[in-house]
């Protein structure tokens, strides 16, 4: 590894534990380069201001987080093993992440609610779900009825609610939403 590259990750991890550490709000760039042994002129050289340095940190963890689950996916588990190996591994995951770490998570969306779009962060999510899905559907541990465009639904259900979805959508999959949570994924008898 580089100088640079030296820098730029004792910047980046230096700003992970103090997102875990203090808020937003009281953490400085001066801070910052002082305890990665940086000047404020390299992390400047390398991070154009404290809000995308922010950005970059949370979503490094979220794109460290998504590599693991596409291992998982891609092993040989079956798809109620490896849905239960990646739900162990976020709860393992989350623990790396203090309360104070979430508070910023959150605050961090509402400062810049677009930061979720850096990255294509939502695509890995979304492929990571059809991965997950057709896994399922090839064991036959999903019902062959149900669709993709359910699966993933219901999914969005779970991570943001009702919000975004039109009524007539809602209306169509009344009946759907109505077997899945009798009867989940699986076949009628």
């Amino acid at each position: 590894m580089n100088q640079t590259e030296k820098k730029k990750k004792a910047i980046l991890d230096t700003t992970f534990q103090l997102l875990n550490e203090k808020e937003i709000k009281d953490i400085t760039i001066d801070e910052i380069a002082q305890k990665a042994v940086v000047s404020k002129v390299t992390l400047f050289k390398y991070f154009q201001n404290k809000n995308y340095l922010m950005n970059l940190v949370i979503l490094n963890a979220f794109e460290f987080m998504a590599q693991q689950i596409q291992e998982i996916i891609g092993s040989s588990l079956d798809f109620e093993a490896t849905y239960r190996a990646i739900t162990a591994m976020k709860l393992e995951q989350v623990k790396r992440f203090s309360l104070i770490f979430q508070e910023n998570l959150m605050t961090q969306y509402t400062i810049s609610p677009d930061f979720f779009e850096m990255e294509n962060i939502q695509m890995t999510q979304l492929d990571i779900y059809r991965s997950l899905f057709q896994k399922g559907y090839a064991e036959g541990k999903i019902a062959p009825d149900v669709t993709e465009e359910d699966f993933l639904f219901i999914l969005h259900i779970f991570t943001e609610g009702m919000k975004g979805i039109e009524a007539s959508f809602l209306f169509e999959k009344a009946d759907f939403l109505t077997r899945f949570f009798l009867n989940g994924f699986k076949k009628e008898e």
